[in-house]
């Protein structure tokens, strides 16, 4: 391993002070850090950190005939950009190290190779119309760019001058016409919006590091006549248009002449866009509304505009959104669309002059549930999700657009199984091999296994296909039903895509995303349910994950790490390679060397209501842990817990709350509530004002109606109260959670004299699983290190 420098390194309790700017060489006191040989098979550290991937939020395209599929990997460079969304050319930075691969084309499915030579970063791959192109993003000249991949001849060549409007989220890729003549594309704003990309941009490092400049002024109250950002939090704005505003262009797709269709300025803003099944349209949904009062309840305007040029028609105003993207489906064969809108569903069709008024659909039918909305294969009827249960659908509707009644499909019992999904060909139509019928993806709430169903469209009845602890995600079969592709893991199986039959039976193995995972040895999982008391004071059931070092077996009594994250439930790690990051470190690292790792289920009370999130999440997570140990895989008093960003808030609180662990350890988390909810962004607000009361930080109140309930679930004003020795793990350039938490934190601890240690890593942001392998590689060795010196036989 390489030298790494750390910004600090200080200790508390009997070990005192020492304060490092190269690796720390720990000598004295309790609290030193003493490394012991890894056992044979242990996951290498810089493999957890540098193995390749698929892109995230980058589904693998499949060719319009199903014979080809296109996907993007990221092989992870030593070196990461930190704290920033974007570089400066523009190119998003989940994107360094993106090569699009194609399988199939003339050769066995699971033969895959890279486009263009694997030159430049590239990413979001979209087919055209007749499969013969592949259209993509790619930096090779400088700057994202639109790039075209002829499979027939196997040249690749930009297309067009224009510089895209990258994006983190989905929704972007390029759009063909159904011609193939042109390619829609979003490019960025000429000139550039003047935004900060920064999520809590810090106005003073720059006035602090000089004595020159203007000064730097806010207003508040009636002084802020002037001022449009609304008072009592961020205003999102400046985030949102940095993020999806852009303008929209028709590149040819053989001379790369470009058309400009809608600026980025022009209201409502466009963002991402659509191509209509005749090609006579264009369809965008405007840069979502978000609202200090509502940031996560954004809303967005659907637009049309003809494909040759003419002014925006705004369909419909103020959709509800999700956070990437709008929900509305073209039909598969002519110009009709449908969208989800308050509760219903609703159908615009069109004729030679444009839309016509949009029409409800199946009124009797109540309202709908969650963002289910596909077409049938033969474009006849579309279904949606009604009845219900939290936030998923108990039950699918079909809806025959011609008119008539809707027919009800059931779905498994919802209070035992939860829906995920519907299985779709493309992005608006649903996969049936055989028209009949259609698939649902459930997830048992009980032992987490992933359940596919077929459904009869005539009947409604549900039949099990297939189930098992493991994950299969973005599917795909382009127009072709016959077969299917899609993404597989399970605790044993790294993700990799596969061709599935009409069954879902696998067929073939299309990719080999990470050959070096091939050989390692992995342990098993449990999963359980267990009874445990609720923050409104019901006893309800809650599924906790437990896995287990190579060999494990009840009655070896292990010592454990619990992973938290107060609000979520890990539990569903048991399906995920390795058994996920349970603290934005790969669990791997800690299982083969010997620790279990438990990811708990934490239910909490509803964000935006005042709550007891300390208490409360002690309170449902220790039975958990007591029925793990009573049933002979862990030993109670070697135990340890760790999370990251609000899970190192959750391991603090916890520790404050119950002397049951012997080691912590808090990952760039908030301990002090009030002081969060001052930090101050480039507009004189604070994104941690909504946090606290109407998000995560479950406040529910302003600081000044209630001062106590800030204090009480403050890990800083309990530090009185803990006794468990804690590593303190902080990123200098983590944006999100400003590392001063970190070290106030530590301040209180060595004061009070609490075993403790804090780690500050120059230049790294908010999520381990980000750093440059180097620092990450070290904090998960001293992570190690930590805990074998604190769970040793007892």
């Amino acid at each position: 391993m390489k030298d790494i420098r750390i910004r600090h390194l200080l200790l508390a309790g009997a070990a005192g002070l020492l304060a490092s700017l190269g690796t720390p060489a720990l000598s004295q006191g309790t609290e030193t850090s003493v490394t012991q040989s890894d056992p044979s098979g242990a996951f290498p550290y810089d493999l957890a950190f540098q193995k390749r991937e698929f892109r995230r939020d980058d589904p693998p395209a499949v060719s319009p005939d199903g014979r080809r599929v296109a996907y993007v990997v990221v092989t992870p460079p030593d070196t990461r950009t930190q704290s920033v969304r974007f570089l400066p050319n523009g190119t998003p930075v989940s994107a360094l190290g993106a090569r699009v691969f194609v399988s199939g084309a003339g050769k066995p499915v699971r033969t895959s190779y890279p486009i263009c030579g694997g030159r430049g970063n590239q990413w979001n791959p979209s087919w055209a119309p007749d499969g013969s192109r592949l259209a993509f993003y790619s930096d090779e000249a400088g700057r994202p760019q639109l790039w075209i991949h002829d499979l027939i001849g196997g040249e690749c060549r930009q297309i067009g001058d224009g510089v895209i409007r990258a994006s983190l989220f989905m929704g972007f890729q390029p759009r063909w016409s159904p011609d193939g003549h042109t390619v829609y594309v979003p490019l960025r704003p000429d000139p550039p919006l003047e935004v900060s990309d920064a999520s809590v941009p810090n106005v003073f490092d720059a006035a602090s590091q000089s004595n020159q400049g203007a000064p730097l002024v806010f207003y508040s109250g009636s002084e802020a006549k002037t001022q449009e950002t609304p008072a009592g939090g961020a205003d999102l704005s400046g985030f949102l248009l940095s993020n999806y505003n852009s303008t929209l262009a028709a590149v040819d797709a053989r001379s790369g002449e470009t058309r400009i269709l809608v600026d980025a300025r022009a209201e409502p803003r466009p963002s991402t866009l659509k191509a209509s099944p005749s090609g006579l349209w264009v369809s965008y949904a405007s840069v979502p509304a978000g609202t200090p009062a509502a940031p996560t309840a954004p809303t967005r305007d659907l637009v049309l505009i003809p494909s040759a040029g003419g002014k925006p028609h705004v369909l419909i105003r103020g959709l509800s959104a999700s956070s990437t993207d709008l929900e509305y489906r073209w039909h598969p064969e002519e110009d009709r669309l449908v969208f989800l809108h308050e509760s219903r569903a609703w159908r615009v069709d069109f004729d030679p002059s444009g839309p016509r008024t949009p029409e409800k659909l199946a009124d009797s039918l109540g309202g709908v549930v969650g963002t289910v909305l596909s077409f049938t294969r033969d474009g006849r009827s579309v279904v949606v999700g009604i009845e219900p249960h939290g936030r998923s659908p108990g039950a699918l509707a079909l809806i025959p657009l011609a008119g008539g009644e809707p027919v009800r499909l059931a779905l498994p019992d919802p209070t035992q199984w939860e829906f995920l999904d519907l299985v779709r060909a493309t992005e608006d139509v649903l996969w049936q091999p055989d028209a009949r019928y259609l698939t649902a993806q459930m997830r048992n709430r009980t032992t987490g296994q992933q359940a596919f169903y077929s459904i009869a469209l005539d009947s409604g009845r549900a039949q099990l296909m297939r189930s098992g602890l493991h994950r299969l995600q973005h599917f795909g079969s382009g127009g072709d039903h016959r077969r299917l592709y899609a993404v597989y893991e399970d605790i044993d199986t790294p993700p990799d895509l596969y061709r599935y039959d009409a069954r879902l039976r696998e067929q073939d193995r299309v990719s080999t995303i990470e050959p070096r995972l091939e050989e390692i040895r992995l342990g098993g999982v449990q999963v359980i349910e267990t009874a445990a008391p609720f923050h409104d004071g019901r006893i309800g059931n809650v599924r906790t994950t437990l896995l287990l070092p190579p060999g494990a077996k009840a009655g070896d009594k292990l010592p454990a790490v619990v992973m938290i994250y107060s609000g979520s439930d890990l539990s569903t790690s048991a399906s995920f390679y390795g058994g996920g990051n349970g603290n934005t470190v790969p669990n791997q690292i800690f299982t083969s060397r010997g620790f279990a790792v438990v990811m708990a289920d934490i239910r909490l009370s509803e964000m935006g209501k005042p709550g007891n999130p300390a208490q409360d999440m002690t309170d449902i997570l220790l039975p958990q842990i007591y029925a793990l140990a009573n049933a002979g895989y862990i030993d109670v008093t070697r135990l340890a817990v760790s999370g990251q960003s609000f899970g190192g808030y959750s391991t603090a609180a916890i520790v404050s709350s119950t002397n049951l662990f012997r080691a912590g350890i808090a990952i760039n988390g908030t301990y002090d509530l009030g002081s969060m909810y001052r930090g101050m962004d480039s507009q004189g607000n604070s994104l941690m004002v909504q946090w606290a009361e109407k998000g995560q930080g479950r406040m529910g109140e302003t600081p000044w109606d209630n001062p106590l309930r800030y204090i009480s679930n403050s890990p800083y004003y309990r530090i009185d109260r803990i006794h468990t020795p804690l590593l303190i793990v902080a990123g200098e350039g983590d944006n999100a959670v400003p590392y001063e938490q970190s070290k106030g934190f530590f301040v209180g601890l060595r004061r009070l004299d609490r075993p403790a240690q804090l780690a500050v890593y120059p230049g790294q942001g908010h999520s381990i699983g980000e750093w440059s392998i180097d620092h990450a590689a070290d904090v998960s060795q001293r992570m190690v290190d930590f805990l074998r010196s604190h769970l040793q036989n007892r």
